[in-house]
């Protein structure tokens, strides 16, 4: 049968298995980026809007890297990841509103736990749903969830608004400004991106990508394929909901639709850019889609026409993603740098 979705990486057993090129370094890796991020971002932002923006960059890759976790390796396309972004900050603002805002990493760790007991009930009931099913099941699932929110009233306040949320604080420190934030949020990203290494060089990723490529030769072969599958949507919809909560106490306010399917929409967008075959694709994509517009921001009523020109043109010339081209580039450079010729120790003899 023909779905409307394509697989990721659905290309030849070859490439499906093919480990990406940093699988050598992984950890090595995260640590680069996080340094690099660390030292050139304070750097190169002069302004608060700018350090917005960075913030969100940060913010939104988790939610993306959730999603390449349900996605890029597991194949379940689930159009809820901002639901369980909407679940995890209200589930955070109840427990510090209640607990007290010192409870802040409580809250962050209560709102992933709710996410992923979430997603582990909605995955059981659609476990026997494929491909586009599993997709409308998940958004039948978010509408509703958008809609209980909106109209539930009580501790949820009015049209599923909820404000007055504590900001983020560790221990006896309140974290006020946005350059503060973000070195809490590029601590978060960090262990997330650590926990996704981990999962890169473990045979976690093999049996994902042979249950993802064909489930049903793959259970054949023992690969527990459903609750494999289950497991990589809990643990996507946990770091969504990291994501949500972390949002709501940064601006102090969490609405029913503050993560509507726009921005459904623009993870997956995040994910295609960037890559489906790694795990710095979401972080790649994230940084593209929160920054382009800013470089745009100056064509006024041509902005929208020249990017989705250029999402298009990036589509279309790098279809596999940013982070795969430039991998590919890198791994081209290097070949041709060690096939170029080398002087002789004796030098010119004629």
């Amino acid at each position: 049968m023909t779905t409307l979705l394509v697989r990721p990486g659905r290309r030849s057993a070859a490439a499906a298995t093919r480990p990406p090129a940093y699988s050598g370094g992984q950890y090595l890796a995260v640590v680069g980026f996080m340094a690099a991020a660390a030292v050139l971002v304070p750097l190169l932002i002069s302004s608060d809007a700018n350090q917005y923006r960075a913030n969100l960059w940060l913010v939104y890759a988790m939610a993306a890297l959730g999603f390449y976790w349900v996605f890029g390796l597991g194949g379940r396309f689930a159009f809820c990841q901002t639901l369980m972004m909407t679940v995890g900050g209200y589930t955070s603002a109840y427990v510090t509103s209640k607990l007290g805002p010192e409870w802040f990493l409580f809250g962050l760790f209560s709102a992933m736990v709710v996410c992923a007991v979430l997603a582990g009930i909605v995955g059981a009931l659609t476990a026997r749903a494929q491909d586009f099913y599993f997709a409308i099941a998940t958004l039948a699932v978010s509408e509703i969830g958008t809609v209980v929110f909106e109209k539930g009233g009580g501790p949820l306040g009015p049209d599923g608004t909820v404000t007055s949320i504590s900001i983020p604080q560790i221990g006896h420190t309140v974290i006020l400004s946005n350059r503060g934030t973000f070195w809490l949020f590029l601590i978060i990203l960090g262990l997330l991106l650590f926990l996704g290494a981990f999962l890169e060089r473990s045979p976690v990723r093999r049996l994902a990508i042979a249950a993802r490529e064909n489930g049903q030769v793959a259970a054949t072969l023992g690969v527990p394929v459903v609750r494999l599958q289950l497991g990589l949507f809990m643990l996507g919809s946990a770091a969504g909901g990291l994501s949500g909560a972390l949002i709501g106490h940064w601006n102090g306010v969490t609405e029913a639709n503050s993560f509507g399917m726009e921005l459904s929409i623009g993870i997956f967008l995040m994910l295609l850019l960037g890559g489906l075959r790694s795990m710095w694709g979401p972080i790649v994509g994230a940084a593209f889609y929160v920054g382009i517009p800013q470089v745009l921001n100056g064509l006024d009523k041509y902005e929208q026409i020249v990017y989705g020109g250029l999402l298009l043109l990036v589509i279309i010339l790098v279809p596999q993603g940013l982070v795969d081209a430039a991998s590919r580039g890198a791994r081209a450079g290097w070949r041709a740098t060690r096939r170029r010729p080398q002087p002789s120790p004796g030098g010119n003899d004629a």
